[in-house]
């Protein structure tokens, strides 16, 4: 090789050098920086699930509320006070997050006035005669709303770093690409990074789709995608004068396994039910849950002898026992529903019809399927978690 050759190779052999160098220090960077997005991550789930017990507790809290009047006054005072202490150690929680999230503080401050109003009012209602008639503050559907609006800025948060992890990945692949045309040596190792940046890529589209559509416990579908359904139902229903059966369930005897067995248990249980729920119904209906131990199925082309054939599937399958880890547990359902366009046309009015006829269900004994004996909206003291 002559001397001017080899200082030309020399030359490529350095620029090449260099490239590798800086394209790596890049990669380098964009690993820092994904790093720290998913501690940022952990943290805003941190907030999040905060919320998430808040709003449980508030929902148990506005159950045993409007429920009162059946159950009794010194009921009701016991479950007060246990939520209570439930609902002050979550806003604790919420004001120490706060304090390490500076950019959650607002929303979070917002939550802590409703749900103390709404627990003054629930004392108050403690306090007098149930012959007084129903209770039912501005401040229950307030502070369900405040939580609500705290988690839509938290679920946010959640999205938009997703979102900037899938641009690191992209750019990463670029940058894996260069590599790749800079040296033959890391080939191998190159095409590892390049399909594992691919990987995480798709990983995290599915992870935007799961946190905004599916319930990450059970595997249905959430509030929001159950509301963008029963939306669709419901217009098609009407469009083609078709029945639309709406059943809305939950667990009778679920406390009772989280007490007795702990909340890991609870979980799995919650599992079991979302399967066994998901086998009930037909390939054209949707189960999903609602939050807790509250779960909302949609059964279009369906009218009353179709619902009830399916709620009878359900007490059947749930009642069934349940293998756990810490053992074997056995609870109930208690199923209400409601008819298109017999009982509501819009979403909020069947699932309020739903949600009455729910009521009753509980009312009569639990572990049995009751019907909405009316249509039109439900009064705001029976409304609960279908209006939140």
């Amino acid at each position: 090789m002559s001397h001017s050759a080899g200082r030309i190779a020399g030359a490529g052999l350095a620029t090449v050098a260099i490239v590798i160098a800086v394209l790596a220090a890049l990669l380098f960077s964009d690993v820092e920086k994904e790093s720290e997005l998913s501690r940022e991550m952990i943290a805003v789930q941190g907030v999040k699930d905060g919320l998430e017990s808040l709003k449980d507790a508030l929902q148990r809290l506005a159950i045993a509320h409007a429920a009162r009047g059946g159950r009794g006054q010194a009921t009701f005072a016991q479950d007060l006070a246990r939520e209570r202490v439930g609902i002050e150690a979550d806003l604790d929680y919420l004001r120490a997050k706060a304090a390490e999230q500076p950019r959650f503080a607002q929303a979070i401050a917002a939550v802590e006035g409703p749900a103390r109003d709404f627990l003054d009012a629930a004392t108050l209602a403690s306090l007098a005669p149930a012959s007084s008639g129903p209770f039912a503050p501005a401040s229950e559907g307030e502070s369900l709303a405040a939580v609500r609006r705290a988690m839509a800025v938290v679920t946010g948060e959640i999205q938009a770093r997703t979102l900037t992890q899938i641009r690191l990945a992209e750019a990463r692949r670029g940058t894996v690409k260069w590599l790749l045309a800079g040296t033959i040596a890391v080939l191998v190792g190159l095409v590892v990074a390049f399909v594992q940046s691919q990987r995480r890529a798709r990983a995290d589209r599915a992870r935007i789709e799961q946190l905004a559509h599916f319930d990450r416990l059970t595997g249905l579908p959430n509030r929001s995608l159950l509301d963008d359904r029963l939306e669709q139902a419901a217009q098609l229903a009407t469009r083609q004068a078709e029945p639309l059966a709406v059943l809305l369930f939950d667990l009778d005897g679920f406390k009772a396994v989280n007490d007795s067995l702990g909340h890991a248990a609870g979980d799995a249980l919650l599992a079991q039910v979302g399967l066994r729920a998901r086998d009930c119904m037909r390939a054209s209906d949707t189960v999903g849950r609602l939050g807790g131990d509250e779960f909302l199925a949609i059964l279009p082309a369906t009218g009353a002898d179709g619902a009830r054939a399916v709620a009878a599937k359900l007490l059947e399958s749930i009642a069934q026992p349940y293998a756990l880890s810490r053992g074997t547990a056995v609870i109930g359902v208690s199923v209400g529903g409601a008819f298109h366009p017999a009982n509501g046309i819009t979403p909020d009015e069947l699932t309020h019809a739903a949600d009455m006829a729910l009521y009753r269900a509980k009312a009569d004994g639990r572990n049995c399927y009751r019907e909405s004996e009316a249509g039109g909206r439900i009064p705001a003291a029976g409304m609960r978690s279908a209006a939140s």
